[in-house]
């Protein structure tokens, strides 16, 4: 079987994973302006073909790491295994592509909407006859934190938590969780509806590095593993 290299820089993090087929061999973080990469390829020599999606930036220093190898810089105009609708497929971000792929794989030929909780939010729908349509955008957590911190002369910065949502709060921290963990709630179950209300027998997919804190507010959802992004490259590549 065939080793493909996948890489996913997102905002925040950098992260590559190893196949061997359908078997996911290696995961882990990495550091763009390290030699990591070249280290990966040493490691696995039978790696011949990668694809990178980025919305971090640091694309020209992975690409330099791996001139010996095929690889796809993932973007709007890279064959898809679905139809993209959108006025500029140019400005479509890779994370999107990726999400939409990966949900494809696990439910083909079925509505799906997949909902990415991470520095932003974002909504996309792919049709069960391989249309995808992008949703809305919206701050993530911390940037709701972080710009009410920012943005007023007394109120702290804080962090998410797994602590239950309160409408009535004791404290200004409580008071804080609960306006933006409550109000993303509100707004996922929100978009849910109105999908629903548009599309039959709609999954619905919860991925991102923050999703982890609506496990248990967000009823009938599938809440996606850490190597769903993963999978969803590996099936774009293999489309190629």
């Amino acid at each position: 079987m065939s080793y493909i290299l996948t890489i996913d820089i997102g905002n925040t993090r950098a992260k590559y994973a190893v196949f061997c087929g359908e078997n996911l061999i290696e995961t882990a973080t990495f550091n763009p302006y390290n030699n990591d990469l070249k280290d990966v390829i040493k490691k696995h020599p039978q790696i011949k073909k990668a694809i990178l999606s980025s919305v971090g930036g640091k694309v020209e220093e992975c690409l330099n790491q791996l001139k010996e190898i095929e690889i796809i810089t993932l973007s709007g105009k890279t064959p898809l295994p679905f139809k993209l609708k959108y006025e500029d497929t140019s400005q479509v971000g890779s994370d999107r592509l990726v999400a939409v792929a990966a949900a494809m794989a696990e439910k083909p030929n079925q509505n799906s909407l997949i909902i990415d909780i991470g520095t932003c939010i974002t909504y996309d729908i792919l049709t069960s006859d391989n249309y995808h349509l992008c949703g809305p955008i919206s701050p993530g957590i911390n940037l709701r934190f972080k710009a009410m911190n920012d943005y007023t002369a007394k109120l702290p910065l804080c962090s998410p938590s797994n602590d239950d949502v309160k409408i009535i709060c004791n404290s200004t921290e409580e008071c804080l969780h609960a306006g933006v963990i409550g109000s993303i709630s509100f707004e996922i179950e929100g978009f849910i509806k109105s999908y629903s209300n548009i599309y039959d027998n709609l999954n619905v997919f919860i991925i991102g590095g923050d999703n982890i804190f609506f496990e248990n507010k967000l009823k009938n959802c599938i809440f996606a593993n850490a190597n769903f992004t993963f999978n969803g490259l590996r099936y774009i590549l293999n489309y190629q």
